[in-house]
């Protein structure tokens, strides 16, 4: 008998319309919840055929809500609920008579979330958040330097909506086990301003003095002989020995131009390198480097549009897409996004066209009672301890999630004295180890074997990001981890997912963009030159990364809070290729788009203002004027606005990202003033803290080894 799902028994409204609320109900039915979706007597807003995958697994209900009827029926359906999802802008639903704070008075128990454009104490509150205006609040277009001549480079990737529904849905997932814990809903504000933050990431982090050195072994975008492009990464130096070994020129690490100690420090033996690689992926074509490097464990991928991943076995092997049955026929849309390995889930159906059927509906009480229980304001996941073994961007910041929300995470690695990577080891630690007890320890040695023997007994989860295989002879794979732990919620995130054809291949997030066709998507026409770096998308965040990372957590909190309900651990796994896909939702399907709208840059006297809105009113904007007239002029007309800023200048003092409480500034000895984003899900009760500053990496080691061994002795 398999266990079931984690939202089993989980009753959501969906008042949800375009992408962020739809996507955070899609992940939430995706694990067993009940999801009933409030309709206007129109039907949905974004009429697009991603609807096939965003209203899938849930139930239809067509209400007018601004009838008393309707009103009447929704404030039914709220009152049996656990979960309610909104993303109108703030003062909408308290219009429609559904308010926050009117609500939760009402129905105690319930989450209560919201992912508006911009959150209801936003100075910007009022400004409608379409997605291309939320992106140039929080610098994700590339401004030319200088100039106003040149537009902004735009992109069409989703990252507000994707990141507002996972953090969303990580909100609510974390929110449901303190309602578990004392029978007390909270409201839940995800606004999509914020959760930009969260892919902004390492890309918001600066250093006043001594900021960590950046190395380079060849990491680039490089053109192959059938005028086709690889991306090549090496974030280790035996990467980048693995393709010089499979390519024959061994001979380059003794003549110098791959030397490990000479490519740390010489900039002149680094361009060097790039130059006779550039030669060398010339010599094959795309794919024959893509199969012969990752013959040899490389990290490689070609170039492939959206249509030719799609084609790939390994894109419906790894569960990443999909096949269902629609009217038209057979589509392709995600798969779930995080696996619970030891559930069997029904197969996933596509949502209805048009579904506009009303719900037969008995009623029930909310689920949540507090039962004389104290009202327990603590963190989500206070209590809960968490061993992190994982590296990169991705899955430490998975590490870096549960600790905002109030775990105990305990990261262990080897000695960083003794790296070979591209930057100081663990890479970012100052930003993704914050909050972290941080270990030395190295699993390939007695001591470190018999360190994690006497730790994993003691943690509710396990996080690891090893290569297939590796985590298994390490003994952290989730099989190993539950023998000694049975109800421990593991957590396994790589690139390629568990299954299909590529499961086994090395991958970082540059590598999946280029491979399943988002960064061909992104970047159009204008391809880089050979040798170019591997960032190469629009924004220059590390987004896919932070969005997989964000997936990860959700994965873990839904296993948590499936543990504190039946008390069973669960086998958890999700993907980049997951993160990934789930950015290429709106262009997956064919007709994906927002009609009747348009996306324009005006030229100020004093900067670039992104419009949206109605085609015919976004042209009367054009004309001269400074920044501040337009975006007021925009308001009259009911249009959304904002000024094209830069990510520097938002996480500026003083700046956007200040006055929304988004910038931490630490004061430290090493560098002087750090500052990074902090945690990007707002709890009215249980709130997100940063943690403390990460101390130099091992700073626990000797108290962590001595309290396990402490507990040993007392055994």
């Amino acid at each position: 008998m398999t266990d079931p799902q984690p939202l089993a028994g989980v009753r959501v409204i969906d008042f949800g319309q375009y992408l962020a609320g739809p996507l955070a109900a899609m992940l939430l039915a995706d694990q067993g919840a009940e999801v009933i979706r409030i309709e206007p007597p129109n039907g949905p807003r974004w009429r697009s055929s991603a609807n096939i995958a965003l209203l899938r697994g849930r139930r239809t209900e067509t209400l007018d809500l601004k009838s008393d009827s309707g009103r009447r029926r929704s404030q039914e359906l709220v009152e049996s609920a656990d979960v309610i999802i909104e993303n109108f802008r703030p003062g909408v639903m308290e219009r429609l008579g559904l308010g926050v704070d009117s609500t939760l008075e009402r129905v105690p128990g319930l989450v209560y979330c919201s992912i508006p454009g911009f959150g209801r104490t936003d100075a910007r509150a009022a400004i409608p958040g379409w997605e291309s205006v939320v992106i140039a609040a929080a610098g994700g277009y590339l401004l030319p330097e200088g100039t106003l001549q040149s537009l902004p480079h735009y992109s069409s990737a989703p990252l507000a909506s994707v990141f507002g529904g996972i953090s969303a849905a990580t909100g609510i997932a974390a929110a449901l086990i303190a309602q578990e814990r004392d029978g007390v809903g909270q409201h839940v504000e995800v606004p999509l301003f914020d959760a930009l933050f969260e892919a902004i990431g390492a890309r918001g982090v600066s250093f006043e003095r001594n900021a960590p050195f950046l190395r380079s072994f060849g990491n680039g975008i490089y053109v192959c002989r059938d005028g086709r492009r690889v991306t090549f990464v090496a974030n280790w130096y035996r990467h980048l020995v693995w393709l010089l070994e499979v390519a024959g020129h061994e001979d380059w690490i003794t003549e110098g131009v791959a030397d490990f100690d000479r490519l740390s420090s010489d900039v002149g033996t680094q361009n060097e390198l790039q130059n006779r690689l550039v030669d060398l992926f010339a010599t094959r074509s795309a794919l024959e480097w893509e199969t012969l490097a990752r013959s040899n464990g490389c990290s490689i991928a070609m170039l492939r549009s959206t249509e030719e991943w799609k084609a790939l076995p390994a894109a419906t092997g790894s569960g990443a897409l999909v096949q269902v049955d629609t009217p038209g026929g057979r589509e392709l849309v995600p798969g779930r996004a995080v696996l619970f390995n030891d559930v069997h889930a029904p197969d996933i159906r596509a949502a209805e066209a048009d579904a506009n059927e009303s719900v037969d509906l008995p009623l029930r009480p909310t689920s949540a009672s507090s039962d004389g229980k104290p009202d327990d304001r603590r963190a989500p996941l206070a209590g809960f301890r968490v061993l992190e073994a994982a590296r990169v961007f991705a899955a430490p910041s998975v590490g870096k999630v549960l600790a905002q929300l109030g775990a105990e995470v305990i990261k262990i690695d080897t000695d960083p004295t003794d790296g070979t990577g591209i930057m100081p080891e663990p890479f970012m630690h100052e930003q993704l180890d914050r909050g972290k007890r941080t270990c030395i320890v190295d699993l390939r040695e007695k001591s470190g074997r018999e360190f994690l023997v006497a730790l994993l007994p003691t943690c509710d989860v396990v996080v690891q990001n090893f290569t297939l295989g590796v985590g298994e002879r390490l003994g952290l794979d989730s099989h190993s981890v539950r023998a000694v732990r049975p109800e421990a919620v593991t957590l396994y995130l790589n690139a390629f997912g568990t299954t299909g054809d590529w499961a086994h291949f090395r991958g970082f997030a540059e590598v999946t963009n280029v491979a399943t066709g988002f960064t061909d998507h992104v970047l159009g026409d204008d391809l880089p030159p050979s040798g170019a770096s591997p960032i190469i998308d629009l924004p220059r965040w590390f987004a896919t990364d932070y969005a997989a990372g964000m997936l990860g957590a959700f994965g873990v909190t839904l296993g948590l809070y499936r543990r504190a309900r039946l008390g069973i651990g669960a086998s958890v796994s999700t993907s980049l290729f997951a993160a990934t896909t789930l950015a290429q939702l709106p262009w997956l399907t064919a007709d994906a788009g927002t009609k009747g709208h348009a996306i324009r840059f005006i030229r100020a006297t004093d900067g670039w203002i992104c419009v949206a809105g109605p085609s015919e009113t976004v042209e009367s904007l054009v004309g001269e004027g400074g920044c501040a007239g337009i975006e007021q002029a925009a308001a009259k007309l009911g249009l959304g606005a904002h000024q094209v800023l830069t990510t520097t200048s938002v996480m500026a003092p003083d700046g956007p990202a200040d006055l929304r409480r988004l910038r931490i500034a630490d004061h430290t000895d090493s560098y002087g003033e750090v500052i990074m984003p902090g945690p990007v899900i707002q709890f009215s009760r249980t709130p997100m803290t940063p943690g403390p500053f990460a101390e130099a990496f091992g700073a626990s080691t000797v108290e962590v080894r001595a309290s396990l061994a402490g507990r040993s002795t007392a055994k």
